[in-house]
């Protein structure tokens, strides 16, 4: 399906509000906006519309002169960079950035992080499967961050200051990390540029790290317990490890969000409890 242009979308928003207010209904709004504009509406397109689930104004509520070197950008990149994703829904025509995993913690520090850069109010939902997610909408956002990710063009917001490099690194741990039983700190990713980026950030906040390791062959048949699915790998995926020496190191500025793989680590390490607490203030 071709998408509207933003322009026509914006206006034929307006309209349907308009005409909603005079009191007609969905059938006779739809005919109107034939005749006049001869463009053919549904009527769940209008509905989603008038209860403000879509909004044609939420693409344009930032410019690229407003996206600036944030912390909060920096964590969104990092999750589009591991777990996150970005889409067109050409249906109703949205530019989205969302995020889905079954940690509630993680998922509201990314909403809070799209709240603050895009300015608009986002809602967390959850799925039968007990997974948790939340989108945003926003054409400016979405064309920064579209996959596959121009590193060189987001540099500059990643590394504005050791905390966008903090943040950035917080959010792609989340998504990509995991910590093993006996303490080793692994992140995985298929994208080698995107691993090699990492290690450089990794090694600027004197973290010491090795690879990027082959880790998982393309063509096995492997479950994915973060998706509940099982499915042939498709790409061979790789892996940083950091060394066991830096791993009290990586503690101090990185701080997981999430709750159960950062108590993982504190408990390999033998940090007291109390250190999580004090780390996220």
């Amino acid at each position: 399906m071709k998408c509207r242009p933003l322009e026509l979308r914006m206006k034929l928003y307006d309209e349907v509000h308009r005409l909603r207010k005079l009191g007609l209904s969905y059938s006779q709004i739809i005919k109107i906006i034939q005749e006049k504009y001869n463009e053919k509406l549904s009527k769940s397109h209008i509905s989603e519309w008038l209860r403000d689930v879509h909004n044609p104004y939420g693409n344009v509520l930032i410019t690229f002169d407003d996206i600036k070197p944030l912390k909060e950008l920096s964590f969104i990149i990092g999750d589009v960079a591991g777990d996150g994703y970005t889409r067109i829904r050409e249906k109703i025509y949205s530019y989205i950035i969302g995020l889905k995993c079954k940690d509630v913690e993680h998922v509201m520090e990314f909403a809070r992080c799209l709240e603050v850069v895009t300015g608009s109010k986002l809602y967390i939902r959850i799925r039968k499967n007990g997974f948790y997610f939340v989108e945003g909408y926003s054409r400016t956002l979405y064309e920064l961050l579209k996959k596959p990710l121009d590193i060189d063009r987001l540099r500059y917001y990643i590394e504005y200051s050791v905390e966008t490099i903090v943040a950035f690194l917080r959010a792609f741990f989340d998504s990509e990390g995991c910590v093993e039983k006996n303490g080793n700190i692994l992140v995985y990713n298929t994208d080698l540029r995107i691993l090699n980026y990492v290690k450089e950030l990794l090694l600027k906040l004197n973290i010491d790290v090795t690879g990027p390791h082959l880790g998982r062959k393309k063509g096995k048949l492997i479950y994915d317990r973060k998706r509940e699915k099982t499915y042939y790998r498709r790409r061979d995926a790789y892996y940083l490890y950091i060394r066991a020496k830096s791993r009290r190191r990586f503690t101090e500025p990185i701080v997981f969000t999430i709750k159960r793989k950062m108590e993982r680590l504190m408990k390999a390490l033998n940090i007291p409890h109390i250190f999580l607490s004090c780390s996220r203030r």
